[in-house]
């Protein structure tokens, strides 16, 4: 569904269809486009256009939500927590963690056996998932990711529900529409109880036959959910649609990316980012950077746009990126500390006072007075690096001193 909205009732979420105009009127070179940012935003009201038309199926519906461009807390907007606060903080979330996967667990043999699912039970440990991420989601992100091999199927969808929250906050959508979202995230995974164990907790690469199996679980999802009570279309909707591809390769509709929802599209993104980074029965977990690095590179695979986004509601610097630390040297980001992957782990090679003779520096950044820190992202092209790519290869692979 097209809508024509006035430039002064856009807002974060909505997908662009079209801009009504001359294009000498507005900054943007596509017409069409996902606004996923405040600086997009900011260039809309600024501009010259009067209205846009809104493609209601690609994001938010514009008939359904009232306008509210400063809705939504971005990751940068909160302050730091003390260290007693990281403390606390950090008992809160693993407690949460521990009621949401007893409440996942119950839930899920509840599908197993046949029974409607219960959503109700659950607002709370969604509630409790969002105030967590609220006060700092690294804290609680980081617990996730400590699953076992046994406990992935029920953490994972804590993890996922955590991520598309947090997502949603930082592209400034509505809040109770936020919390509808995370209740997606929680349930998007629920078809797995129709898959064998032994499927499930399989070492090895699947066949063919165990792939196809593997596959229908979010149709086995959807019909679960659709069986049951108080679920709403945006759990229905992530719960089918969060395998698919913006290419149309994925499963199980092979539907292309413009078939896709906002809240479609942001799942495919937090559930892959939460499974590559994983301990799981078949695979050695990524390190957050370099999950985020390739995803990057997945030509096809997500919406470009919302993993700009999702990598800014992490605050995680994928690996590769270039950076000018507080003593205004340039590094480059080669992983993540173990114990928080929001501080990155870099490389120094490069001094505005002596170039490339720059011995090269390992360093970690740290949250502590005095430490290294980030002062900047910088951009390659503005160093005199056209091909960064092939650059960032070889100081990477280079040995540090």
């Amino acid at each position: 569904m097209l809508v024509r909205v006035a430039k002064q009732d856009v807002r974060l979420g909505m997908y662009v269809h079209a801009i009504e105009g001359s294009w000498m009127d507005h900054p943007f070179w596509r017409s069409r486009f996902l606004l996923s940012d405040q600086a997009q935003l900011d260039q809309v009201f600024a501009s010259n256009v009067d209205y846009l038309v809104i493609d209601a199926t690609r994001g938010l519906d514009p008939t359904q939500f009232s306008p509210d461009p400063e809705q939504g807390a971005k990751a940068q907007d909160r302050p730091p927590l003390s260290a007693r606060e990281r403390i606390t903080e950090l008992r809160k979330a693993t407690n949460t963690i521990k009621r949401s996967k007893v409440a996942v667990m119950g839930l899920f043999e509840d599908a197993r056996l046949g029974k409607a699912v219960q959503t109700d039970s659950m607002g709370p440990i969604v509630e409790e998932i969002s105030q967590s991420v609220s006060r700092d989601p690294a804290i609680i992100l980081n617990i996730a990711k400590l699953k076992t091999k046994d406990e992935y199927t029920y953490l994972h969808s804590v993890a996922v529900c955590a991520l598309m929250i947090n997502l949603a906050r930082t592209m400034g959508l509505d809040e109770a529409l936020t919390q509808e979202i995370g209740m997606a995230g929680l349930l998007h995974d629920v078809g797995k109880m129709a898959i064998p164990e032994t499927i499930l907790k399989k070492p090895a690469r699947l066949d063919e036959d165990e792939m196809e199996t593997v596959r229908n679980h979010p149709q086995r999802g959807h019909d679960i959910l659709s069986a049951s009570s108080g679920v709403s279309e945006t759990a229905l909707d992530v719960c089918l649609h969060h395998h698919e591809k913006m290419d149309g390769t994925g499963y199980p509709k092979r539907l292309p990316g413009k078939s896709l929802s906002l809240f479609a599209r942001m799942s495919s993104v937090c559930d892959v980012y939460d499974a590559v980074t994983s301990q799981r029965p078949y695979n050695t977990p990524w390190s957050a950077s370099h999950a985020l690095q390739l995803m990057q590179g997945w030509e096809g695979h997500f919406d470009p746009e919302i993993v700009d986004a999702f990598i800014e509601s992490l605050g995680i610097l994928p690996v590769g990126t270039l950076i000018r630390v507080n003593d205004d040297r340039l590094a480059i980001v080669t992983g993540e500390s173990p114990s928080d992957f929001t501080l990155p782990r870099a490389r120094i090679f490069y001094s505005p006072d002596r170039g490339h003779d720059e011995p090269l520096l390992d360093i970690e950044v740290s949250r502590n007075r005095g430490g290294w820190s980030v002062a900047g992202i910088e951009d390659p092209s503005d160093w005199g690096f056209p091909d960064w790519k092939r650059t960032s290869r070889t100081i990477i692979t280079r040995k540090s001193h």
